[in-house]
């Protein structure tokens, strides 16, 4: 890389992290405010809602604005944006102007404002960086989003617990002023000549152009095909049967199953690290392989783990238990990272920097769409069944999914060209 572009990768990292720490210092702080001010979960689980449905439904276009302009520009103003409103609401409650409903709205906000900022940013990286750089920019990225992930919350807990939501809502509302700043020294130049013109029938007409690559694209089809199925599957497991096992019917502590919450953060740390050294230059076939077959092997092992006698043989919610159940989500983590880190390189040479926010964008509303819904089927089969049977199905399941793709999905998926280098 040319010293241009490490200064301009820098900057960018620079500023999603102190981004993405700003979010999680307030996504854990404000839920106990919610909490604390009303005692409802009903409401905290409206606020959850609020945090990523309206970005999720909004995603199709921000993906269009990040196709039809400059790229660098949204990145900076969507975190002044988010700044100001953010001040506003520490400057609220310091007055004692917050409310239930205030919080709410200014969360629809934020969350369109941060699918319009991940929309840009997503396509922004492989501009920044050389094609050869790019699973190593891409394992840091996914480090720089593991870090905030450990760090936001912990800080969030912290400063709530000290100061309050006022000074949570400062010290985010200023961070992501700090962020704006800082991406406002990134060289970069937009991918069209001029300012695309947009209206509401270029904007449907951009959303179908990244569905028509899409389906032109037997590769992208491939992987976006997988991850519907697989997060569909086994998303719901860590997010609604593991805490339910380990709650309801194994009995963990708060304090436990607060502990539980970073393993898998910290495995794909450690899987990011990993491949951004040691593995930079392996096979994406042989990592997504290696990444797969572990995973399917590690929840198998989770799911005997939940099995009544195996639980009561470990001394029920113990502490070895704990660790047990902590390393082997751990290593679902680095996997994970094996896994996610070169369909995230393999996606960004498959599309062309024109069409790339919307196919990205695209891409991230179909296959985390499958997620609720796998939430919702989960969350009713636990009023049926037990979650060890549960978590074996899914996982039978799963590796019969994880073979066939392995076996069908042609070469194209595992190593593209890049987009330059095709007729």
């Amino acid at each position: 890389m040319t010293n241009e572009q490490k200064r301009n990768f820098l900057l960018y990292s620079a500023g999603r992290l102190v981004s993405l720490i700003g979010t999680g210092v307030q996504m854990i702080a404000l839920p106990l405010y919610i909490l604390d001010l009303t005692g409802s979960g009903t409401l905290m689980g409206t606020f959850s809602l609020l945090s990523m449905l309206p970005g999720l439904i909004f995603s199709p276009i921000a993906g269009v604005l990040g196709d039809r302009r400059n790229r660098k520009k949204i990145m900076v103003n969507m975190d002044y944006l988010r700044g100001i409103i953010i001040l506003f609401m520490a400057y609220s409650a310091y007055q004692g102007w917050m409310s239930i409903a205030f919080i709410f709205t200014a969360q629809v906000f934020i969350s369109i404002l941060d699918s319009v900022f991940g929309g840009s940013t997503n396509a922004m990286l492989p501009d920044l960086v050389p094609i050869e750089f790019l699973t190593k920019a891409n394992s840091l990225n996914s480090s720089i989003n593991g870090i905030s992930n450990i760090i936001g919350p912990i800080l969030g807990g912290i400063i709530y617990g000290f100061g309050g939501i006022k000074v949570v809502f400062l010290i985010n509302g200023i961070s992501f002023v700090i962020s704006a700043i800082s991406e406002m020294f990134i060289t970069y130049v937009p991918h069209f000549e001029g300012k695309q013109k947009i209206s509401f029938k270029s904007m449907f007409s951009d959303i179908k152009e990244g569905l028509v690559f899409i389906r032109g694209r037997k590769g992208l089809k491939e992987l976006l095909l997988f991850a519907l199925v697989v997060n569909f599957l086994m998303a719901p497991i860590l997010t609604i049967v593991l805490p339910y096992v380990l709650r309801q019917e194994i009995g963990f502590t708060s304090e436990q199953y607060g502990i539980t919450q970073s393993s898998f953060t910290v495995g794909i740390l450690i899987g990011s690290i990993l491949i951004g050294t040691i593995f930079s230059k392996s096979n994406p076939k042989k990592s997504m392989t290696l990444g797969l077959t572990v995973e399917a092997v590690m929840f198998f092992i989770i799911s005997g783990l939940f099995f009544p006698n195996i639980v009561t043989k470990f001394g029920g919610a113990s502490w070895t238990f704990l660790i047990i159940l902590y390393i082997n989500l751990m290593i679902i983590g680095v996997s994970n990272a094996f896994i996610n880190i070169p369909i995230d390189t393999n996606m960004q040479k498959m599309t062309p920097t024109n069409v790339r926010s919307r196919v990205f964008t695209v891409l991230g509303l179909i296959a985390q769409g499958a997620v609720p819904v796998g939430m919702q089927i989960y969350g009713i089969l636990l009023d049926l069944m037990k979650g060890y049977q549960i978590a074996l199905f899914a996982s039978i399941v799963s590796v019969i999914v994880i073979i066939l793709f392995l076996k069908i999905a042609p070469e194209e998926t595992f190593n593209p060209k890049p987009v330059s280098e095709e007729a």
